[in-house]
């Protein structure tokens, strides 16, 4: 019995110390087009920006127009370049994006649909720096935002500090976080933001100065509020009288609101209090057609520090 008893706890002891193999991974990629963007116009060359993660390790990335593989890259980051002269014009162009992890597994973007026009783009587009404001003070991480607009497609924002190119991108909405943690107290410096659209043509937006504060004991409220939308949600179609509603916090209370369609202030409001809702009457802005608007709301809070939601598209279909 003993004989027995050891020969099992044996077995039980040479089981433990084997080393199974690892399950394989069967999770694939998670895979989305940044630019062109979905109802996008381009009128020249462009390249195709994707984004691609996975839990374990992206090994290549390709993409479909109409059905047709233009481009395979194996390393970020994942820029691949379409000639527009090999497709109809002012026609409805599908793009899908895909990638593959090292264990084969591959996931798909979601379907882009985009035109290409059948003229010259001589159009420049438009951008502001909505956050900061110029006058203000600044300190931590600063949250820049931009807001741009083109007659057909916007293509990419950079944005500038002191007249030096910090950061770049694709990606709406156009943001870029600034670490003021490297500048001398009490110190001014200018920013300002670069729209290039689907023609290539640039714009540059005014220029805003602020102030850089570096905290070193008891100061002035410096903090700007911060601002996020909850309703409706980037991409979707309203229509009719909307419930707009943005979450406003501050570290010692949002004291008013101003809310913006297309950078015209629509509607405002001095509540301290939430919820923070406007009331937007989209029948103003819409043709018969659906049209697409920009979005956004400024929080100021006592000391009149401002913050700014990032900007989001809707559209609108009054059918």
């Amino acid at each position: 019995m003993v004989r027995i008893v050891s020969s099992l706890i044996l077995i039980m002891i040479l089981i433990a110390a084997c080393s199974y193999p690892q399950p394989n991974d069967a999770i694939p990629p998670v895979v989305a087009v940044i630019y062109p963007y979905e109802g996008a116009v381009v009128s020249d060359n462009i390249k195709i920006n994707i984004q691609a993660s996975d839990n374990d390790e992206v090994s290549s990335v390709w993409c479909y127009v109409d059905g047709q593989e233009v481009g395979r890259l194996d390393k970020a980051p994942y820029m691949i370049p379409l000639n527009i002269n090999n497709y109809e014009k002012k026609v409805n162009h599908v793009l899908v994006a895909a990638a593959k992890d090292k264990d084969g597994n591959i996931g798909y973007s979601a379907n882009i649909n985009f035109i290409i026009a059948d003229s010259k783009d001589i159009v420049k587009p438009t951008v502001a720096i909505l956050n900061p404001q110029s006058g203000q003070v600044v300190e931590g991480i600063v949250n820049v935002v931009a807001q741009a607009d083109d007659d057909r497609s916007v293509q990419k924002v950079r944005f500038y500090i002191d007249g030096q190119l910090k950061d770049s991108t694709a990606s709406y909405p156009y943001m870029f976080n600034w670490n003021t943690a490297g500048y001398s107290d009490s110190t001014a410096h200018t920013l300002y933001a670069e729209a290039i659209d689907g023609g290539n043509n640039n714009a540059f937006s005014p220029v805003v100065t602020v102030t850089v504060y570096r905290r070193s004991g008891p100061a002035a409220d410096n903090v700007a509020p911060r601002a996020l939308f909850l309703y409706p949600i980037g991409g979707e179609t309203v229509q009719g009288t909307v419930n707009v509603s943005v979450d406003l916090q501050d570290n010692v209370g949002v004291t008013h609101a101003e809310f913006f369609v297309d950078g015209q202030l629509t509607n405002q409001k001095d509540n301290p209090d939430s919820p923070w809702i406007f009331q937007w009457n989209t029948t103003t802005v819409a043709d018969t057609i659906p049209t697409r608007h920009s979005l956004y709301v400024k929080a100021y809070d006592q000391a009149g520090n401002v913050g700014t939601t990032g900007l989001m598209i809707v559209t609108v279909d009054r059918k």
